[in-house]
């Protein structure tokens, strides 16, 4: 009896959540797909996203598993995402434009 009451009103919550202002945060990153990142390392001369990859896996001590590019604000960055030997993911920022980190302070 209580289940049926409860199922119209999440249905309806998911119907009105959207008019009442539980929208999604705004992204502040967007990434290019495979095309639009080889255009813009060519045209813009960024640093070379392999290199970006090896460096970062270096680094962490970690096996690589994916390399984006994406613009974040006004520049542009690599993400990149490394595998731990311990089964952790993480992610890693890497300017396309030096090949520095995003950030001093890092979890590697």
């Amino acid at each position: 009896m209580t289940f049926q009451l409860f199922v119209p009103a999440f249905v309806a919550l998911l119907v009105v959540g959207p008019a009442l202002g539980a929208e999604a945060p705004h992204l502040d990153r967007a990434c290019l797909n495979p095309g639009d990142a080889r255009e813009a390392v060519t045209n813009n001369r960024f640093t070379d996203p392999a290199s970006a990859l090896r460096s970062a896996a270096a680094i962490a001590h970690a096996e690589p598993l994916r390399s984006r590019l994406c613009r974040w604000n006004e520049d542009y960055v690599y993400e990149i995402t490394l595998l731990r030997r311990d089964g952790k993911v993480l992610r890693v920022f890497i300017k396309a434009e030096d090949g520095s980190l995003v950030n001093g302070r890092s979890n590697l």
